[in-house]
């Protein structure tokens, strides 16, 4: 089977300058427009998230199955890491536009919301794509065990974050739904991960979760519970820990401390919805 988890690829040099320089250009001109950074902000990032790690669906897929599916000029913007850098480029651009053409005491609410609603319109359209491939004879599209990993992942956020209320309750006040996103999406990559190596047969090709993996695998438990279990309770673990540490920052320091989640959630639900839309999309 083919190895669904790819190392990380660095692109050429023009490649790797041209991102490099855009990405500290819309950096640069965000310091200068100073959006304003919410929860409701960390909340708009999500679908492009989203379309990054599908547009890496797509790069995963062409490797697969040897075709090319992006320009070869392109193609390395979308290996991974590169394809989050290219997403954070074009969202950085709306986002700013946004910025300079919303009034500023509207602000607040309506820049989120607009970039919510742009990123909404660039993922489903993918998503469309992605359901397509499917259709392809050469692809056996098998949602079943990505959709099953999604619902326990939405259930096993739930319950957790209402335990973690029960037990510091401010923390839910404050974190509140970007908290929970922080657990869902490191959560959803932990057990898409497992369901790939436990049961699809997958092989993952990360240093760390590797390391974590192959401990688990000389346990006792490995027999019963499979490999994966042990990568789960890990990412969980850091999940809560972040949320819990941070969440008073949120007050005092809402602009540094909502980017570091939104950072933090990238860095899971990417991954996660990168193996979600691999794993429906398998060769036949």
């Amino acid at each position: 089977m083919a190895e669904l988890f790819a190392d990380f690829v660095i692109p050429p040099l023009l490649h790797s300058v041209t991102l490099v320089v855009g990405c500290a250009i819309i950096v640069a001109i965000l310091l200068a427009v100073r959006p304003p950074v919410n929860q409701a902000t960390v909340l708009a990032f999500v679908p492009w998230m989203v379309a990054g790690a599908i547009l890496h669906v797509f790069y995963q897929l062409g490797v697969i199955f040897g075709v090319r599916l992006y320009p070869s000029t392109a193609e390395p913007l979308f290996s991974a890491p590169a394809v989050y850098l290219t997403t954070f480029v074009g969202m950085g651009l709306i986002w700013i536009l946004l910025t300079m053409i919303v009034s500023p005491d509207k602000q607040a609410a309506r820049v989120p919301k607009f970039l919510g609603i742009i990123g909404v319109g660039v993922a489903l359209p993918l998503v469309g794509l992605v359901i397509w491939q499917g259709l392809d004879p050469l692809i056996a599209m098998n949602p079943i065990w990505p959709i099953a990993g999604l619902v326990v992942s939405l259930v096993a956020t739930a319950v957790v974050y209402f335990l973690l209320g029960v037990w510091r309750t401010y923390v839910l006040a404050r974190a509140r739904y970007v908290g929970a996103l922080v657990i869902f999406a490191h959560l959803f990559d932990a057990i898409t991960t497992t369901i790939g190596v436990d049961v699809l047969g997958a092989t993952e090709r990360s240093t760390a979760p590797q390391a974590i993996l192959d401990f688990a695998a000389g346990l006792p438990t490995a027999d019963l519970l499979g490999t994966g279990w042990l990568f789960v309770l890990i990412k969980l673990l850091m999940a809560v820990i972040i949320v819990v540490y941070f969440c008073e920052d949120l007050v005092e320091h809402e602009t540094q401390t909502n980017l570091l989640f939104a950072f933090v959630v990238a860095v899971g639900l990417g991954p996660g919805v990168h193996n979600f839309f691999l794993f429906v999309l398998q060769p036949a």
